[in-house]
């Protein structure tokens, strides 16, 4: 048993392309991990192409799967599910229209926060903008997207994980407006891939998800401990180790705790932070 919890945030894994569930579960708890929150990947990352909304489901089924075979080896493990935000470009250029699109989004939405509501899943993410440049168009509906997604959540009570463009201070700023207008909890938004500002954060009510470098904790640490830890690990067997590999997490924990004054803290960022948003046990 591990004596330390060390929970990745934010962790893909793909039993169609990548190493799947059994491996990446047994590299994460030999390094000392603790639990895992498995989010989708886009749809087609398991070869599914969506033109029905039953399309979502045959993905929705991965995660569960990869979280069911993740909990045999004794570790934590919780589905989060939804439409990523490049899900509409994709459709888009395959020559669907763009109401068409955001009417199959919405309805995998809607599946998502039924499973959420049924205990299958834990969480809705990761949603939210495209992190490239797209039209005027396409980010005005990804917005409308993300603002249902997120109506959706306070409805049900549960944690959104957001993926968005890079942000600094203006753009979370702007982030927070739009969150504002949803009228949602805002101790369970998440900002995936979050650069560790953390104050900047805490002040506009968004909970940072800062990925697992050194550097990252580090700088994320010296302002303060309302942050979470992720690897974004995508389990692509043609892309090892992107964007950190799952050792990641509780290899930056075990360096650190060993500083007393850091203890309480990663304490806190690996098991009291989680806990309190998604409403599990981590550890």
């Amino acid at each position: 048993m591990q004596d330390f919890p060390a929970t990745d945030n934010h962790m893909h894994i793909n039993p169609i392309r990548g190493h799947g569930p059994l491996e990446i579960g047994n590299e994460f708890k030999k390094a000392g991990g603790t639990a895992i929150m498995v989010v989708m990947l886009p749809s087609w990352s398991y070869d599914v192409k969506v033109s029905a909304p039953s399309d979502y489901e045959t993905c929705y089924g991965y995660v569960f799967d990869c979280v069911e075979i993740i909990r045999t080896l004794d570790i934590h493990a919780y589905g989060i599910i939804g439409v990523h935000p490049a899900e509409l470009t994709q459709m888009i250029n395959r020559g669907m229209e763009l109401k068409r699109a955001k009417e199959l989004m919405y309805a995998g939405l809607d599946i998502a926060v039924k499973w959420v509501e049924e205990k299958k899943a834990t969480a809705i993410g990761e949603v939210g903008r495209p992190h490239y440049p797209v039209s005027r168009e396409v980010w005005d509906a990804s917005n409308e997207i993300l603002l249902y997604a997120l109506g959706l959540a306070k409805d049900c009570g549960c944690a959104v994980q957001l993926h968005t463009e890079s942000m600094g201070e203006k753009e979370i700023i702007e982030l927070s407006s739009m969150i504002r207008k949803a009228n949602m909890d805002t101790g369970k938004i998440i900002k995936h891939f979050s650069p560790p500002l953390i104050r900047i954060c805490e002040r506009e009510k968004i909970f940072p998800s800062v990925i697992a470098s050194k550097r990252n904790v580090e700088t994320a640490l010296g302002e303060g401990d309302r942050f979470l830890l992720e690897t974004d690990y995508l389990d692509d067997l043609k892309r090892p180790g992107a964007v950190m590999g799952p050792k990641s997490v509780p290899k930056i924990v075990s360096q650190l705790r060993g500083q007393e004054d850091l203890k309480e803290r990663l304490w806190k960022v690996n098991k009291e932070h989680p806990e309190k948003i998604y409403g599990v046990q981590v550890f």
